[in-house]
């Protein structure tokens, strides 16, 4: 089942560095306007979704996962980038602080990631 952990982080990729359009980037920059960090939230959801399929999770248990991804994904993007606009220092790329916002977001991320691994392969197991 860890194939299906290395295929959630993946997505995880995509999502977050390959499929991410000019709009959200620049909402995700200072937090406004929030449609577009919702959007990126759910094309999170999407692929993780399809991901979650292939692997045989059911229909109850996907709708509540994704629901998760998406909301999890959406706050913690959007607090991302309300503290960067708010303190110019997070906003920074020179700057060590820049990066240790950057990689809690990331730390965060990975473990709802984790979780929704660990719940989709204790109801399918």
């Amino acid at each position: 089942m860890f194939a299906l952990l290395i295929t959630l982080l993946f997505c995880h990729y995509l999502a977050d560095f390959c499929l991410t359009m000019p709009v959200m980037i620049r909402a995700k920059a200072d937090g406004k306007p929030l449609w577009p960090i919702a959007l990126h939230a759910l094309v999170h959801a999407v692929l993780m979704g399809v991901c979650l399929l292939v692997f045989g999770v059911r229909w109850e248990l996907l709708a509540q996962l994704l629901l998760l991804e998406f909301a999890s994904h959406y706050i913690i993007d959007t607090l991302k980038a309300r503290l960067s606009a708010h303190f110019p220092i997070l906003a920074d790329a020179r700057r060590k602080t820049y990066w240790m916002l950057y990689g809690f977001d990331q730390l965060l991320h990975h473990l709802v990631v984790i979780v929704i691994w660990y719940l989709a392969i204790y109801w399918l197991c």
